[in-house]
């Protein structure tokens, strides 16, 4: 199986189309548009053709279009095609449309922000390194496996009913740290319109604590030495939203590390 094609080219399928072709994928089609216009390949509205001509099909719509374009898809002729959807949180029962119709079907999903529409920065090593989320047909999984050794990706088959948490995990990682960066930020401009720059080694030294000691190990400053004093005196430096972030931020780690 070496065609594809896309259905929804935002920044993941767009990314992800740039990268399968760059490790030897055929693209046929992007169905309906693409973000970034004739920066991938040829656009169709013909949901026919690019079934028909296409050995596996990702649906990187919105998760609240996913089955909506499974739907879509269905009304074809799908038999012995593989669908794959690509959202961390639903799992490949939104494409049971296809699947009653013979189609073999899979969430296929990877552990990854991806912010921005700069074309020139898609590469095919993006996904290097990078873990995806697999459950579905076992059809569809052994594509799944090819896709990701050739990406140079890892592949994680998960329980259906279990990758939920995988999803709050990641949102935990990646918005949540967002939100607390942001945070940081707001108290460096209070201390002179500093910017993210001078704490970025220390967030890179997180960063590789984690990877090196595990969480539990990496937390330090006056949480882990229980200076209330200090804690007290940051509250009081703090207001609004920021002291709520803090607070509650504080009282987590509180109960998460006793």
């Amino acid at each position: 199986m070496n065609n594809f094609s896309v259905i929804g080219a935002g920044d993941l399928g767009t990314r992800l189309t740039h990268a399968l072709v760059e490790k030897g994928y055929g693209l046929k089609y992007i169905y309906k548009k693409s973000k970034y216009d004739n920066s991938a390949g040829p656009v169709t509205g013909d949901m026919a053709s690019m079934v028909r001509e296409s050995d596996f099909i990702f649906i990187c719509t919105q998760e609240s279009r996913i089955a909506e374009a499974a739907r879509s898809a269905a009304s074809t002729d799908p038999a012995g095609k593989v669908f794959f959807h690509t959202s961390n949180s639903l799992t490949s029962d939104e494409l049971s449309p296809l699947k009653e119709k013979g189609a073999f079907t899979a969430s296929f999903s990877p552990l990854q922000t991806f912010a921005g529409n700069d074309v020139n920065s898609i590469g095919g090593d993006l996904f290097k390194g990078v873990y995806f989320l697999a459950e579905g047909d076992e059809p569809a999984l052994r594509l799944a496996r090819e896709i990701t050794v050739r990406l140079g990706a890892r592949l994680l088959v998960v329980d259906k009913d279990k990758k939920i948490y995988f999803h709050i995990a990641a949102v935990c990682a990646s918005n949540f740290l967002i939100s607390i960066l942001k945070l940081s930020e707001n108290q460096l401009k209070q201390a002179g319109e500093f910017d993210m720059n001078v704490l970025l080694p220390l967030i890179r030294q997180t960063v590789n604590n984690v990877e090196t000691k595990g969480v539990d190990a990496s937390l330090t400053g006056p949480v882990r030495r229980k200076e209330m004093g200090i804690i007290e005196k940051h509250l009081d430096h703090l207001e609004g939203e920021d002291a709520a972030l803090y607070k509650a931020l504080t009282d987590f780690l509180f109960h998460s590390f006793p």
